[in-house]
């Protein structure tokens, strides 16, 4: 009968182990975690650069959009080719 109990501790000192370790592990990680002050300034420059890529690749997509319709337009229509089955009969 002890030897359903004895793996029964086994398992809950495994877990108990695993815990121990996680906790411990995402405690040091967050305690050595560098400012996010200190990076305050490339932050804002950062964005203010994709804020502007965003503004531009807008722009691109309108104009190319425009052309787009533009030559759908104009399109002429589509020359259909001969093939061999065509030719054959």
């Amino acid at each position: 009968m002890s030897n359903p109990f004895r793996s029964l501790n086994f398992m809950a000192l495994l877990l108990a182990g695993a815990l121990a370790l996680s906790l411990g592990l995402n405690g040091f990680l967050l305690h050595n975690r560098a400012p996010a002050a200190a990076d305050y300034e490339d932050v804002q420059e950062t964005e203010a650069d994709l804020r502007l890529t965003q503004r531009l690749l807008a722009r691109c997509q309108a104009d190319h959009h425009q052309q787009d319709s533009l030559l759908a337009l104009r399109s002429a229509p589509p020359v259909i080719l001969p093939t061999a089955t065509a030719a054959a009969q």
